[in-house]
């Protein structure tokens, strides 16, 4: 059946213990029914969206009347509370209007909706709105960059917030009625998120909907309708790979011969929650264990608060990871205004450069080596950034060098570069750039060494145009070290440079 002009996903496979008389091999998946009080006897659910812990859903569900998006939270494995309405967006969205498509972010700061509402665009637009405290602000219209003079829906946020996927109306129908899309993908450019670009083949081939962007940020489930199908919308899998999206594989073990779309996943990538049609004709949601072939890839979480270092006081800031082997950028996210928090998710066994930086601010850097943490582990980095004054000084942590070497590794460009920002967004700032070494050889080894290694990072810094008059090079060798010379981790502790405010403006 359509509403709005989106048709609900149907096909019954197995509801809890009971067995669908339409499915017959094991291949197929056991559906299980989230029960009351999020599912109804009277109403439908529809169109799940979860945060990345999988504690928070919001649906759409018809209860009351007409449509509208409800929120709902796990109180323990399974068990979720009364779903309240967000009036918010009901407030906003006349009754005539259609509404539908939720899609939350990660880190459950921002929704995003579809609707026709009044200020729209097109003729159905994508909309969105920001948590504040323990509520939601005023929706807003997702801007030109996303939204065309046609129809624009169902969108997907990353998790890195750098890339939102959507549908977008193409010719023609499905064989089940259905319009045909296709599925575009916009980056976030400030603000906004601009110039949408419809995905590429494999992905779209002519028929194309309701996509769902993983945690991994290169694991996207769509809807499609194309040859070997089992008949309308059926759900397939690709991931990027080198750049490229790989041949979509086909779910199997939940596709139909009908409609099948509007999936979610939480973080961990275990379990995927949908609707479907129930015994009584009604939409419900459901949730079935994700096969190990089509879980995103795995993860590690990092998350924190970012405060002033001196005031305690919660202050805006922009995290940026990098993969320190290919250089490619991996996340740029900035944390939450009111709670200061952030929260991004990297690959096992990887090694990345982070930063974190905030204008008038010390920026705040380190490696971050996987390797040796669990899947779907959560490291908490609260990070303290000083204000930028006279005497300020921190550790640039990520300048690296041989042993026994002045010689800046290409893996310094990072940290390097950052430093340069900085001194072109603080012109007046006049700066002391030093080195220093562990306890271990003679004074005048360390002497020599810190020397020429403070002096390579200041003709670094001069090479990328900063003024050598702004720039002064001192070597401490091991006579101001951070911590006690007492064992190899806090030695490595005391092999640094650092970055200190000898006047500023």
């Amino acid at each position: 059946m359509f509403f709005g002009g989106v048709a609900f996903i149907s096909g019954i496979l197995t509801y809890g213990q009971i067995s669908s008389p339409s499915v017959a091999n094991k291949a197929e998946a056991k559906l299980i029914t989230l029960g009351a009080p999020v599912n109804t006897l009277e109403n439908s659910e529809f169109s799940p969206t979860i945060s990345a812990d999988g504690k928070t859903m919001i649906f759409e569900s018809d209860r009351g009347g007409r449509w509208r998006l409800y929120i709902t939270h796990q109180i323990k494995p399974n068990v979720w509370s009364e779903p309240k309405e967000i009036t918010v967006i009901s407030d906003f969205v006349a009754p005539g209007d259609f509404l539908g498509g939720p899609c939350l972010s990660y880190d459950g700061s921002i929704l995003f909706f579809t609707s026709n509402c009044k200020g729209s665009v097109g003729g159905v637009d994508i909309w969105y709105t920001k948590k504040n405290g323990d509520s939601w602000e005023v929706p807003k219209n997702a801007g030109k960059g996303v939204n065309s003079a046609g129809y624009d829906g169902f969108p997907s946020l990353s998790a890195d917030n750098r890339h939102l996927y959507f549908m977008r109306e193409g010719h023609g129908k499905t064989t089940t009625g259905q319009r045909c899309c296709k599925i575009y993908v916009a980056e976030k450019r400030g603000a906004f998120y601009m110039n949408a670009k419809p995905l590429p083949y494999p992905i779209n081939t002519g028929c194309e909907g309701y996509p769902r962007i993983m945690a991994d940020n290169r694991t996207l489930i769509f809807s499609s309708q194309r040859e070997g199908g089992k008949g309308g919308y059926d759900l397939y899998e690709s991931k990027i790979r080198a750049g490229k999206w790989t041949k979509p594989l086909p779910l199997h073990f939940i596709n139909t011969h009908r409609d099948d779309e509007l999936i979610c996943v939480p973080e961990a990538g275990d379990v995927l929650y949908l609707s479907n049609t129930s015994s009584n004709s009604k939409d419900d949601i459901y949730r079935v264990t994700l096969p190990d072939e089509f879980r995103p890839d795995n993860l590690i979480t990092i998350e924190g608060v970012i405060r002033d270092g001196e005031t305690q006081k919660i202050i805006p800031a922009t995290i940026q990871v990098n993969n320190l082997e290919t250089k490619e950028k991996i996340a740029e996210v900035k944390n939450h205004d009111v709670t200061g928090k952030y929260k991004i998710s990297l690959q096992e066994g990887e090694k990345y450069d982070i930063s974190i930086k905030s204008d008038k601010y010390t920026f705040h850097s380190e490696v971050l080596d996987l390797d040796t943490l669990k899947k779907n582990q959560t490291v908490q980095k609260d990070v303290l950034l000083k204000p930028l004054k006279t005497n300020t000084t921190f550790t640039l942590n990520n300048i690296f060098f041989g042993f026994d070497s002045a010689v800046v590794k290409k893996e310094s460009e990072f940290e390097l570069n950052r430093v340069v920002e900085l001194m072109n967004n603080n012109p007046t700032m006049i700066v002391e750039i030093s080195a220093h070494t562990d306890d271990k050889g003679s004074d005048a080894y360390n002497n020599r060494l810190s020397q020429a290694r403070a002096e390579a990072v200041v003709k670094y810094l001069i090479s990328h145009g900063i003024s050598k008059e702004r720039l002064q090079a001192k070597g401490y060798g091991k006579n101001k070290p951070a911590v006690p010379n007492d064992s190899d981790e806090n030695r490595a502790i005391n092999r640094r440079v650092e970055f200190k405010v000898l006047n500023i403006q």
